[in-house]
């Protein structure tokens, strides 16, 4: 019988960018954006061959254009008033050497934004929904959508996946905030605690870069403080354990009581700060400073509440479905999960004291990870 444990963790690359987007002056478009599963900037009536180049000209000219369809389209169409589709009827005498900042505008999202890139789109209130969208692609130029705001006019947009994460603009932190309230169309969020923030309610567990995070989830309607507690002492166990284990040193962690394995193993230097929100359903979560150490912290909190047995889970495979290719990372979980639980399946420790305390957390506030277990049986005649 072989445990297939689901990280449901999502690797990064190192240049995975963040943008903030908003939908529009009056933020125009934020139903646009969800029913067309797309984004997009306020450019009615053009079209782009090529990733948009700042250097080119005759990009300044197209959204001269868009602009001047845009209003007309507003103020109701008229046909007296229809403005020319030839981009070379806006050209100016005198160019600017900097590129205005809406052709940055129109680089960051057509041409900067790659695959895989976060799209956070804020509504119009602090209790407005935060939609978080993952580009699907490199730009096409050949993806276009309408808004009912410009009736038979296309739009140039970057096709997008909504996450699940369901947000008010109000739970983020003050310089989060401060940037959905800006006025500037499109800002890259750069500050890296921010960003951790983001990938957090994102992706949940993450890894990027040489750090990972990790997001544990609270699903009770009523939460007891010392209950809570008790389930942060367990999080902060597993934690240990990681530590211990990398030290060599795992025999004599388990050999310890478990309020004194901690106390001798944690290290806060291993993390970042905890963002807790206690609601139905809460979280807390925290950056951590070793890339493996967030799958395996939830890996554990799975596994010691899913009923399997230490000897079963030695022979742990990791599978993760966040991720199209096995990573380093993968290979490294399903490597300690295997060492650790071999040390787990030769004491009592595991069915004694680890798993009821797992069981406890479940009743007391409904904790659970986004990490999947389950056995799977040989292959017949194996």
């Amino acid at each position: 019988m072989t445990i297939i444990v689901d990280p449901a963790i999502r690797i990064l690359p190192d240049d995975h960018r963040i943008f903030v987007l908003h939908p529009g002056e009056g933020k125009r478009f934020y139903g646009d954006f969800q029913a067309t599963e797309s984004v997009f900037l306020d450019l009615p009536g053009i079209s782009f061959a090529t990733a948009p180049d700042m250097n080119d000209a005759n990009l300044r000219n197209m959204l001269r254009m868009a602009k001047r369809i845009g209003i007309w389209r507003r103020r109701g169409s008229k046909a007296e008033d229809t403005p020319s589709r030839n981009p070379d009827d806006y050209a100016v005498t005198t160019v600017a050497a900097d590129a205005p900042r809406f052709v940055h505008e129109v680089h960051d999202l057509y041409t900067e934004a790659k695959a895989g890139d976060l799209i956070i789109v804020p509504g119009k209130g602090y209790g407005s929904t935060v939609f978080f969208g993952e580009v699907m692609n490199d730009f096409d130029p050949d993806f276009t959508v309408e808004s009912h705001r410009y009736p038979g006019e296309t739009i140039p947009a970057r096709k997008v996946k909504w996450l699940p994460v369901n947000l008010a603009k109000q739970q983020f932190n003050r310089r989060l905030i401060k940037l959905m309230q800006n006025r500037q169309a499109i800002i890259q969020v750069t500050r890296e605690d921010d960003r951790r923030e983001i990938y957090t309610h994102a992706y949940g567990d993450y890894v990027w870069k040489e750090s990972s995070g990790n997001l544990i989830r609270v699903t009770k309607d009523d939460i007891d403080l010392n209950d809570l507690n008790k389930a942060v002492d367990l999080a902060n166990y597993f934690a240990s354990q990681y530590i211990a284990l990398k030290k060599g040193q795992l025999e004599q962690f388990l050999g310890m009581d478990f309020h004194d394995a901690i106390d001798n193993y944690y290290d806060k230097s291993y993390f970042g700060g905890v963002n807790v929100e206690i609601h139905s359903p809460g979280f807390f979560g925290r950056p951590m400073k070793k890339a493996a150490m967030a799958g395996y912290v939830s890996a554990m909190l799975a596994l010691s509440g899913s009923g399997v047995t230490a000897q079963e889970a030695a022979d742990t495979k990791v599978v993760n479905s966040a991720n199209a290719v096995v990573s380093i990372c993968d290979m490294e979980l399903e490597a300690d999960i295997r060492q650790t639980m071999e040390i787990y399946a030769n004491i009592h420790l595991w069915e004694d004291d680890v798993c009821p305390r797992r069981e406890t957390t479940k009743d007391t506030v409904g904790l659970k990870t986004d990490v999947t277990v389950k056995k799977e049986a040989p292959p017949a005649g194996n």
